[in-house]
Order: structure tokens, then C-alpha cells, then sequence
């Protein structure tokens, strides 16, 4: 796992000297973040080897890119709700109203953690505007687990949610995107 790190840090040096940006987030504050998110395999993954990484100018901006990500997954959530197959799934008696408060939950997500990355959009350096940035996230992370809450009330424990997957990723980012708020506010 080490050589993967190793291998990983040594092409993204590469990436920044071949062709430098001027004013670039240094490599290493990346992969710091990384290892203080305690998910360091997802963290470089998702952030580390994102295209626009190497853009970053400041840990704002790396934000943005962990927002985004976050964004994502949240709309998969939403989406997949709303899909037909999902629907036919679990449109069981059992089933249905938990998949009506994922839908909806799932929409609160969205709905916040695209104010989150407006917010972000911003590069605001104020208390007030990053504080809201986090609230915003945390809501979003909080509407996520609410769905997931609701499949372990209703539903034989032994079965998984379908909404696992999400969840561990936006579980993830939320460790990420804390270390950055930290960082914005330090």
C-alpha cells in the first residue's frame, strides 16, 4: 500500500514540475489532508488524482472539488430513488415508505450541498461564509445518514441498503471535507 502512495506522490510531482502552476497548493498539503481525513486511500482517489487538483490554488479550492464529489454521489443517491427499477424494487409495503424518506432525504442532501459549494464558489475568507459552508455540508451528510437510519428501523437487519455504496463515499468525503473546513478556519 506504501509503493501506492509512493507511486501515486511521485506522478503528481512529476505532473507539478513538468508543468508548474504558479501559486499551486504543494503536493504535500494534499496528501497531509489525506492522511489527517483518516480514509487516506479514498482521499487520494477522489482528491488527490482529480484532474483540477493541480489547479488548486488554496485549500478553498480544494473544497470545491471535494463539494463537487460529494455533489455527486448525492445526485446518484436521488437519481437511483427515483429510477423505475428502484421503485419496482421496493414499492412492498415494508419498503415503500422507507424509499419515499430516502427521496426525500436524499433531495435535502442535494439541495444543501449545492448551497455549500455556492457558498464555496465565493472564496470567501469570512468566519460567517465558512461556517455556513460546514453547517451546509453537515446537513447534507446528516440528511444522507437519516436514509440509511430509516432502512436499519424497518427492514430485517442482516439485509444492506442499496444506499451503501453512497453512503460510504459521502461517509468518506464528510472526513475529508472537515480536515479542509479545519484548514480554511486555521
Amino acid at each position: 500500500m506504501l509503493n501506492k502512495h509512493i507511486n501515486f506522490l511521485s506522478l503528481l510531482l512529476l505532473a507539478l514540475f513538468a508543468f508548474p502552476k504558479s501559486n499551486a497548493l504543494p503536493i504535500k498539503d494534499v496528501y497531509s489532508l489525506c492522511k489527517e481525513s483518516g480514509v487516506v486511500d479514498f482521499c487520494l482517489e477522489q482528491i488527490g488524482s482529480n484532474k483540477y487538483i493541480v489547479d488548486a490554488r488554496d485549500f478553498n479550492d480544494v473544497f470545491l472539488i471535494a463539494i463537487s464529489k460529494f455533489q455527486i454521489w448525492v445526485d446518484i443517491g436521488v437519481h437511483e430513488s427515483r429510477s423505475d427499477h428502484f421503485r419496482k424494487v421496493y414499492s412492498d409495503p415494508i419498503r415503500k415508505p422507507w424509499l419515499a424518506v430516502c427521496e426525500k432525504k436524499y433531495e435535502i442532501a442535494s439541495n444543501n450541498v449545492n448551497k455549500a459549494w455556492e457558498v464555496g464558489q465565493k472564496k470567501s475568507k469570512s468566519l460567517t461564509d465558512r461556517t455556513q459552508m460546514s453547517q451546509l455540508t453537515e446537513a447534507g451528510f446528516e440528511a444522507v445518514l437519516d436514509c440509511d437510519d430509516e432502512w436499519t428501523k424497518d427492514i430485517n437487519h442482516s439485509q444492506v441498503s442499496p444506499f451503501v455504496f453512497w453512503y460510504h463515499d459521502v461517509r468518506n468525503l464528510i472526513k475529508i471535507i472537515r480536515v479542509i473546513i479545519r484548514r480554511l478556519n486555521a
